[in-house]
């Protein structure tokens, strides 16, 4: 996920929490909503380092899962 990833207003993300949509975009933060309907305004930088540190994570699991199959 490189600089020029953007968020879009309508589409949904995952962080810890959840699944989410971005319902509103204004500069530096956003406004996202849950399925259960809560909303928070949230930093736009906050928010795409949370997606780039679950890729990251997601990423060492993968390869440790990778490693203990080759070891057996």
């Amino acid at each position: 996920m490189g600089d020029d990833f953007k968020f879009e207003v309508g589409s949904t993300y995952k962080n810890m929490k959840g699944a989410y949509e971005v319902v509103s975009i204004h500069k530096d933060t956003m406004v996202i909503r849950w399925d259960d309907d809560q909303r928070i305004t949230t930093s736009v930088d906050l928010q795409k380092r949370i997606l780039e540190r679950m890729r990251y994570d997601n990423d060492l699991q993968q390869r440790k899962n990778e490693g203990k199959k080759h070891k057996k």
